[in-house]
């Protein structure tokens, strides 16, 4: 980390100064950084592309409902980074499912980072997936790259969401007013296809709780898994420790990303390689 990027994060716990420092290390991951900065405090509608430093991928972006927070878990914070114990694990993925794919920026990530993997994204919310689409077809990434535009889940059906959220859609639980405007989006069960994967991120915003309950997974985890696990639709209290018994039940390893006060967190988990130690 160079010494800019460091004197950033440490204005950014300021209550002032932490709107423009994260504007900053937004701009900072895109080569048309002043476009991004300018449209970031205009925040126009519509969807804007940017290419990535380092890798020089086109990104899909929405200012106007601030996408640029999922860019910067992804390429700045580098919650999807795995651990050294995967080294092995992932070395080169064939499969890869992103279930919550959002505008695909994960996708883009694991595109680049393991350009032999067909990549298949899950995402209920017409809008995200109308942005990911694009980002998909900006890197002509069409031929082991796709999203399916639907919720995903341990059954097939319908459930209720409140979409036009951006990384906030979440499905709504039965019985409940959210006090937002929703639709009825398909729901498909991909438990098959989670068993099958030699990597799965999962971020459904709570949506996570019915597969992680699934006998199917417990029979079948995947190979590797990113999991961000949320509050919502889930148990009451403790929602790591739901998440470690449902990983541990399945016979995955855990390594923390990280975990906050108020029930939201993130583990990769995977099978044990043979002669890895309990």
């Amino acid at each position: 980390m160079n010494a800019l990027a460091r004197r950033l994060r440490k204005v950014a716990g300021s209550p002032l100064l932490a709107p423009l420092a994260a504007r900053l290390i937004c701009a900072r991951l895109v080569r048309e950084s002043g476009r991004f900065l300018l449209r970031q405090e205009t925040r126009p509608s519509g969807v804007f592309r940017y290419r990535l430093r380092g890798s020089g991928a086109t990104v899909a972006l929405r200012h106007s409902v601030q996408d640029g927070a999922t860019m910067a878990e992804v390429f700045h914070r580098r919650d999807y980074q795995p651990p050294a114990e995967l080294a092995g694990a992932l070395a080169s993925p064939g499969r890869v499912l992103d279930l919550g794919a959002n505008v695909g920026l994960f996708g883009i990530y694991a595109a680049h980072r393991w350009p032999e993997a067909s990549i298949v994204g899950y995402e209920a919310d017409p809008a995200n997936a109308e942005v990911h689409e694009q980002t998909i077809a900006a890197n002509g990434l069409q031929g082991r790259w796709r999203v399916e535009r639907m919720a995903a889940g341990a059954r097939d059906g319908e459930v209720e969401l409140a979409a036009g959220r951006a990384m906030e859609s979440f499905v709504v639980a039965p019985g409940t007013d959210p006090g937002v405007p929703t639709i009825k989006v398909p729901v498909h069960d991909v438990m098959a296809e989670i068993a099958a994967a030699d990597l799965v991120k999962l971020d459904i915003e709570g949506g996570e709780w019915e597969i992680l309950a699934d006998e199917r997974f417990r029979r079948e985890p995947p190979a590797v898994l990113v999991l961000e696990y949320h509050p919502h639709l889930g148990p009451q209290g403790d929602p790591r420790g739901a998440v470690e018994h449902a990983l541990t039940e399945a016979g995955l390893k855990i390594a923390d990303i990280w975990h906050r006060p108020d029930g939201y967190g993130m583990v990769w988990a995977w099978r044990p390689q043979p002669g890895e130690d309990d």
